[in-house]
This record gives C-alpha cells, sequence and structure tokens, in this order.
C-alpha cells in the first residue's frame, strides 16, 4: 500500500489560521472530532505548523493560560513533518514516523495539504497488506 492509499482513506483536513487562539484551535478540534490540526504560514516564507490536543493540555491547560488570549503559534510545532511523495511504500511512512518520533505526519502534493497521516493509518494500511498477502496465499 502507498501514501497515496492511505491518504485517500484519512480524515478530511482541518486547518486553522495563524491568528486563532488556544480556545479556537480547542473548538475547531471539538466541532471536527479530530485531535490535530494543521496551523497554517503567516505568509509563504513561513512553515506549517500542528497543534495537538496534548500541547493544548501539556502547554496551555496546564499552565494555566487564558485560552481566549493565548496564540495557537505559541502551542503549535513548527516545522511540519511532512511527506510528499505519493507513490512511497507504507513501510517508508513508518520509518519516516519512526527516525522523527512522531504519530503523524503531512501530507502535500506540491503545495496542495492532502491531509494528516497518523500511526492509526499506517497500522491499518499494514494489517490490509498482509490480510491480502495472507489471502493471496491461501489461494495459491
Amino acid at each position: 500500500m502507498e501514501l497515496r492509499d492511505i491518504v485517500k482513506n484519512s480524515r478530511p483536513p482541518v486547518r486553522i489560521p495563524p491568528s486563532a487562539t488556544v480556545g479556537d484551535a480547542l473548538m475547531a478540534m471539538m466541532e471536527n472530532k479530530t485531535d490535530y490540526l494543521l496551523v497554517d504560514r503567516t505568509d509563504p516564507n513561513d512553515a506549517y505548523g500542528i497543534v495537538t490536543r496534548w500541547d493544548i493540555v501539556e502547554g496551555a491547560i496546564a499552565n494555566g493560560v487564558d485560552l481566549a488570549k493565548s496564540p495557537v503559534l505559541d502551542h503549535a510545532r513548527k516545522p511540519l513533518v511532512t511527506l510528499n511523495n505519493l507513490d512511497l511504500d507504507v513501510r517508508w511512512v513508518a520509518k519516516k514516523m519512526s527516525n522523527e518520533n512522531v504519530s503523524k505526519i503531512a501530507v502535500f502534493d506540491r503545495e496542495e495539504f492532502l491531509g494528516f497521516i497518523s500511526d492509526i493509518d499506517v497500522m491499518k494500511a499494514a494489517a490490509i497488506r498482509s490480510a491480502t498477502k495472507e489471502t493471496e496465499g491461501v489461494k495459491a
């Protein structure tokens, strides 16, 4: 299974502007039933970022910051770990996650953000591949 197959089966991407607050990010996560958001760039020379529920819990809530006033950029991680080779095999996606010590990777097709791939998505793809190989082995 290739990266393109994984990303087409992943959740639709959810973005937040860099001017948003942590409270805005928290509301976007709840409304979209996700635990991570893409933080857009402030300008073309800036990097994209990610903010996760853990970033909000650990950084903002645990430190008692005002969620309505605290900028999301203060809690986002930048630059993103990204992939843009849609032909990559699932094992290379897993290897990239392992090497970078992340559970989510942003996938782009040139400048177009396609979505995030999570460790769960990689495990599902590996399970599908394994089941397919077992089925093919039974037919032989």
